[in-house]
């Protein structure tokens, strides 16, 4: 018995600290959790955006795509090593998580939102530097209104990444090879809206030649008269870049990935 009620204080000792980061400021704070789901310690910091646990697994912060390392033949994109030195300077002491929806990516990396031991947000503190740029994957939406606002704010201060000529938004109509499968922004005049079967499209640029496709399974995040009043509006748009049929598209999975271009 005396080994039993040990361990109970031993836990409750544990468990306490763990609760109160997410006490009654948590309310007050977007940022923050009423409680977290997990804690857990970083042994790698493998980029800007991924780590390796002491654990074994992989994790990859939800909310946020930082620049690609060099790996193979492909340099490191702009802003990658930097990137990674912001991530590994949060990576000291335990990390608490935050589990949305989605556990687990197409890779089989767990995803989580990770605090620091203050419990701030460091997703939210990344984008607010420049560290990298809003990633929105539903049903992954906690937090995504805190996220785009840290993204903006460190947009209009030019901090980070957004200080470099590499990633100012590209106009719809300078897209070229070299742009296939960056995560950019891509602004135009939003025209012609179109409908089929798997998707709705948005089309933008001069020549409406650079589309935006909604698919099905994310239409509901989207409301028809909200994209109405696009129209004919100079409008950001935040994603990866591919082509295919000869046209210029990218995928957009949330309202929060299409920005107004006063953003």
């Amino acid at each position: 018995m005396a080994i039993r009620t040990t361990e109970v204080i031993k836990k409750a000792l544990f468990t306490a600290p763990f609760l109160l980061l997410a006490g009654p400021s948590a309310i007050a704070d977007p940022c923050r959790p009423a409680q977290f789901d997990a804690q857990v310690s970083v042994r790698y910091v493998h980029d800007g955006d991924t780590v390796h646990l002491r654990d074994g697994r992989k994790l990859r912060i939800i909310g946020i795509n930082t620049p690609e390392r060099a790996r193979e033949e492909q340099p490191a994109e702009p802003y990658a090593d930097t990137a990674r030195r912001q991530l590994q300077a949060q990576a000291e002491g335990p990390w608490s998580l935050v589990y949305d929806q989605q556990r687990r990516d197409r890779y089989g990396r767990l995803l989580a939102h990770v605090f620091d031991r203050q419990g701030r947000n460091i997703t939210r503190r990344l984008l607010a530097a420049g560290a990298g740029q809003l990633l929105v994957i539903p049903p992954n939406l906690k937090f995504v209104d805190c996220y785009r606002r840290a993204q903006q704010t460190a947009r209009r201060a030019r901090r980070g990444l957004w200080a470099l000529s590499a990633y100012r938004p590209l106009a719809a109509d300078e897209l070229r090879a070299r742009h296939v499968g960056q995560y950019r922004l891509v602004r135009g005049q939003l025209g012609r809206i179109g409908e089929s079967r798997s998707a709705l499209w948005l089309n933008l640029g001069e020549d409406e030649d650079f589309a935006l496709r909604i698919a099905g399974s994310d239409r509901d995040y989207f409301e028809r008269r909200q994209i109405e009043t696009w129209r004919r509006q100079p409008l950001l748009a935040q994603g990866w870049i591919y082509r295919r049929n000869d046209q210029w598209r990218m995928r957009l999975r949330h309202p929060a990935n299409l920005l107004e271009a006063a953003d």
